[in-house]
């Protein structure tokens, strides 16, 4: 019985401690399953606050996608805008050029005319361009007409137009009437004038005579010249005068002869002081200078020469005579032996008649 007891209580002893540990256990399981539950509602709140925060990104995201599409949409309506624009598309003249700055009846010009279709987005066709004169003093080559086909939008394009100048032509600006007409790509037609202002000049023209020197001038002699200036031309001569740079030949200074109207004429008249030391063959240049109009200036220039004599006094003329006549003195010696003998014969001849006379009186 004792040793039942002590069995009992040694199996007691021994159950206990295993008891006390599997309801240690159990805590234990009951504590990590607390703590798992807590740490997952944690996790699952982080997850949550997370799901929370990318929500307004991703609203954020529907927002900027939603700002494309609106983009998109307002370039879509731009588009259809531009291209339900019924604006005029406008061609014009944005220069021209004048070959040498003015024509002139002597040789053929040219001028350039530049064009720009101003139009950001329509493009141009069918286009006619026309230049002409509204006095028909300056005429294009041919009919004064161009076609072009189109000019893009923005785009440039030039005209080169070869007009020439009636020989009679007025001096001074004329008026080029330049149109175009154009259509856009709906076939609605436009047209444009503009005016081109042009410079047309004539030729200067000057004829002359008595640019001439006489074939022996002599020493200290003065030689008068007589220039006639003659304007020939279609147009007024400004600042005409008459420049003289001859050898042994002094003129003093120009001769001016002012303005020339058309078909009139000036004399210009220089005193030409001849050299008292120079001889012999001399040369040199006349010069006519003037302006037209427009004070362009011309030159024409005259050759001229002749031979300077020397001055000849009147002992030398004496001394060239005897020269030429050495017997001069026998001459002079008979004239006075005849002369004294007809003065002495002629008064004793008289005489002797009156004393013949009177000596048969008084017989």
């Amino acid at each position: 019985m004792k040793k039942l007891f002590i069995f009992i209580l040694c199996l007691m002893v021994c159950v206990m401690p295993c008891l006390a540990v599997e309801e240690s256990g159990v805590g234990v399981t009951e504590t990590k399953e607390v703590t798992t539950e807590k740490t997952t509602e944690s996790t699952t709140s982080k997850v949550e606050e997370t799901t929370e925060k990318a929500e307004p990104t991703t609203k954020k995201e529907k927002t900027t996608k939603k700002t494309e599409k609106e983009e998109e949409k307002e370039e879509t309506k731009k588009v259809e805008e531009v291209s339900e624009d019924n604006s005029q598309p406008r061609l014009m003249v944005t220069g021209y050029v004048v070959e040498n700055d003015y024509l002139t009846p002597e040789k053929a010009g040219k001028i350039t005319v530049t064009l720009q279709n101003m139009h950001p987005s329509k493009a141009v066709k069918n286009i006619k361009l026309s230049i002409g004169d509204e006095t028909d003093e300056i005429r294009p080559d041919g009919m004064g007409t161009k076609y072009v086909s189109s000019i893009g939008a923005g785009r440039i394009y030039s005209w080169e137009v070869p007009v020439s100048v009636i020989h009679s032509a007025t001096v001074g600006e004329h008026k080029l009437n330049f149109s175009c007409e154009y259509e856009d790509k709906f076939g609605s037609a436009y047209s444009a004038n503009d005016t081109l202002r042009v410079q047309v000049r004539q030729p200067a023209k000057l004829d002359y005579d008595g640019a001439k020197l006489p074939v022996k001038v002599v020493q200290e002699d003065t030689v008068t010249l007589n220039i006639n200036l003659m304007n020939t031309g279609k147009t007024s001569l400004y600042n005409c005068k008459v420049e003289y740079n001859i050898e042994g030949l002094d003129s003093g200074g120009s001769s001016f002869a002012g303005e020339i109207p058309v078909g009139e004429s000036k004399t210009a008249t220089a005193n030409l002081r001849v050299d008292s030391e120079k001889t012999g063959d001399v040369k040199g240049v006349i010069k006519i200078t003037y302006e037209d109009s427009f004070g362009k200036v011309y030159e024409k220039e005259q050759e001229v020469k002749t031979l300077i004599e020397k001055k000849v006094i009147k002992a030398e003329k004496k001394e060239e005579e005897e020269k030429k006549n050495p017997q001069w003195w026998a001459f002079l010696l008979g004239g006075l032996v005849v002369g004294g003998g007809v003065g002495f014969g002629v008064p004793f001849a008289i005489n002797s008649k009156k004393q013949r006379e009177e000596d048969e009186k008084r017989l």
